[in-house]
């Protein structure tokens, strides 16, 4: 008796919807592979192998064009989440969840490169200080660091930018000079 044909037509994995087999593709062992072409909701297609789409961990579940979903806009999630989640409602945020919302927002800092133009590929979201009204971090790990609610205000930065970032941040807004800003700092 042959094998039942398993077909994913029309079915949908996160971003991708399949629209039909695409081919197959045999493996050393004698094992079969069948791909399957699927729409992306940004756009583009792609052939998948089925394998891929149906895994329980770390299924696929997007054309993996990094640019076209970095802001989350093609995620079935996207609209809801502001909406629905407690992490999104208002500015009654904390100095980590609005580190979550920018990543949520923007993807990982590391799919960017540094901002201030040094080539150097991004680590961190850094609060750029451009928000008319600013937070203050409570969280002991973060206390005093200014931070926003809207991801609009954070650029991708590599670690050595983003402490220079903020060290000049913290001058400019208590006018102490930067060696004295230094000096607390190690001391705290």
């Amino acid at each position: 008796m042959a094998p039942r044909k398993l077909d994913l037509s029309g079915n949908r994995y996160g971003a991708l919807v399949v629209v039909a087999q695409a081919h197959t593709h045999s493996r050393p062992g004698g094992d079969v592979v069948t791909y399957w072409r699927c729409d992306c909701d940004c756009g583009r297609t792609v052939d998948v192998p089925g394998p891929s789409l149906r895994r329980k961990n770390n299924p696929t579940v997007t054309c993996g064009d990094r640019g076209a979903h970095r802001s989350g806009k093609a995620h079935p999630m996207f609209g809801k989440l502001r909406e629905e989640s407690g992490n999104w409602k208002g500015d009654a945020v904390a100095y980590t969840t609005a580190h979550a919302r920018v990543k949520a927002e923007h993807g990982p800092a590391s799919g960017w490169r540094c901002a201030c133009g040094c080539g150097r590929q991004a680590a961190e979201w850094a609060y750029l200080g451009t928000d008319p009204k600013p937070k203050v971090s409570t969280h002991a790990d973060s206390k005093g660091s200014l931070y926003s609610t809207d991801p609009e205000h954070y650029a991708p930065l590599a670690k050595p930018c983003h402490r220079s970032f903020d060290v000049w941040q913290a001058q400019r807004h208590t006018g102490v000079p930067i060696g004295l800003v230094i000096a607390e700092a190690l001391a705290a």
